[in-house]
């Protein structure tokens, strides 16, 4: 299992570096099929192990509990499909001409870069290499939002490198803030900074530093994680980037930023209770609910209507943490998982509308059923599974969310159900304009070469989306109870 664990981190950077030899987008399709083939495999290995009781360690760094686990497994998962629909996607540009097999190599390394960044932060256990891991995600991140080097993708980029270097300089002020508060217990060591070990001493620390060091943490951290206010560069950023670039963005990058906040949470709480992160979280969750639903309702992009519906869910999730309890904690769990799903799906049927159509406008690309039955299709699915509608997941969590509300907060649970309907109206209202009507503008279908890897790549979302509404598998049900154990150890301040 240590060698999957290795296999898996090390598996995007080396598809990184050899992407940039490939001569041939046959050579491409080729090595990049292999690169999610590894992924699930070392993965499913991963997973499997961790949940069936054992925690990987490799060496000092390296350790993956529950939590980490489950990251790997969207990373993984999603990572692979969204391999595949690159191909599609970035495919189909390199045969219209419109990026040379240079440029078609580079994105692919800059994406496994991205890859290779983000599984590196959920498998760390030291918090300030973590820090680190996550800094490195968003230089590449930045590379391939502009990567299309239009003037507003340029402008988007800029504004999310600006933007997320704020965020991580406060990120990394409440790392050395943790330091701090451990270094009087354990000494200048190295242990002062694992996870681990901070976890299992956290009574122990000073208090007032780690609740100065979560709120700097969630600030920081909050704004990769695009959580309201600290939101603004992210509707710009997926809205130009290329699709394959939104969909990870949006269903990977925006979680491991939750991740981080969470594992510092379990630390805080464990030394001061959830009476301290638990109204921060439910105060910034329902913020980001409410700014998203509101914009929600007047996009007129597509691209960018997803953007803030990946706000909205976020906030969703910091509401289940923030409630806490087990309804709370299972709902926020389940609904990450579920909207990585939902928005990978959706971002790729988006960018398969981009291609077929040429526009970004909500107006101009109606009567998708008729004109692309199987992107039209995927569209509707994906857009109900985000409105909450049964019988997918994200209505299951929500449920769960408004459940554990109502028995702590009553007040919450009818706040929360009254953005959710605003909410839920606005997705409905914009996905049928799109999927119905009769079809206008113009249609470039997509070359059946690249377009048989974004055709798989949905269909692999698409049921597994389905799949884990109505069925939660074992393995993904033997790491819930250990996570949720996590963050239930302590329920008061």
């Amino acid at each position: 299992m240590d060698l999957a664990l290795i296999g898996m981190i090390a598996a995007p950077l080396v598809s990184a570096l050899l992407s940039l030899l490939m001569k041939s987008r046959a050579s491409m399709e080729r090595l990049q099929s292999v690169h999610a083939a590894v992924l699930l495999g070392t993965m499913s290995v991963v997973v499997t192990g961790v949940g069936g009781g054992a925690e990987l360690t490799v060496g000092t760094f390296l350790r993956t509990d529950a939590l980490s686990a489950f990251l790997d497994l969207m990373l993984a998962f999603v990572g692979a499909t969204g391999l595949l629909y690159a191909l599609g996607y970035m495919g189909e540009e390199l045969i219209r001409g419109h990026l040379s097999i240079k440029r078609y190599g580079r994105f692919f390394c800059f994406l496994n870069l991205y890859l290779f960044a983000m599984l590196l932060a959920a498998n760390l256990d030291n918090i300030a290499l973590m820090w680190i891991a996550i800094e490195g995600s968003t230089l590449s991140a930045a590379l391939l939002i502009n990567f299309e080097r239009t003037k507003t993708a340029l402008e988007a980029g800029w504004k999310y490198i600006v933007i997320s270097f704020v965020g991580i300089a406060l990120a990394l002020f409440g790392t050395v803030l943790v330091y701090y508060a451990s270094e009087h217990v354990l000494g200048v060591r190295m242990e002062a900074l694992q996870w681990s070990v901070l976890y299992k001493v956290a009574s122990e620390l000073n208090p007032t530093a780690l609740e100065l060091a979560f709120v700097f943490a969630v600030i920081g951290y909050g704004t990769k994680a695009g959580i309201a206010p600290m939101h603004t560069w992210l509707p710009d950023a997926h809205a130009e980037a290329p699709a394959p670039v939104s969909a990870w963005l949006s269903a990977l990058m925006l979680n491991l930023a939750v991740y981080a906040i969470l594992r510092l949470k379990s630390i805080v709480d464990q030394a001061v209770g959830t009476n301290f992160t638990g109204p921060i979280l439910l105060g910034l969750g329902l913020l980001s609910i409410a700014t998203a639903a509101i914009f929600m309702l007047i996009q007129r992009d597509y691209k960018r209507l997803f953007a803030y519906s990946s706000i909205e869910h976020i906030g969703i999730v910091l509401v289940g943490f923030g409630v806490g309890g087990s309804a709370g904690v299972f709902g926020g769990l389940f609904h990450m998982i579920n909207h990585s799903l939902a928005k990978s799906t959706a971002f790729c049927a988006a960018g398969a509308v981009l291609l077929r159509r040429g526009s970004k406008e909500i107006e101009r690309v109606t009567g998708l059923l008729r004109q692309m039955p199987l992107v039209g299709g995927t569209m509707l699915l994906a857009g109900l599974a985000l409105a909450g509608m049964p019988p997918f997941g994200l209505f299951v969590s929500e449920l769960l969310i408004a459940t554990g509300a109502y028995d702590e907060r009553p007040w919450v649970a009818y706040v929360f159900l009254g953005l959710l309907a605003v909410a839920f109206a606005a997705m409905v209202y914009q996905v049928f304009r799109m999927v119905l009507g009769d079809a206008e503008g113009k249609d470039s279908p997509m070359s059946s070469g690249p377009n048989k890897f974004a055709v798989v790549s949905l269909m692999a979302n698409l049921i597994a989306m389905g799949y884990i509404g109505i069925h939660m598998p074992g393995f993904l049900h033997n790491l819930f109870i250990p996570m949720t154990r996590i963050f239930n150890s302590v329920t008061h301040g």
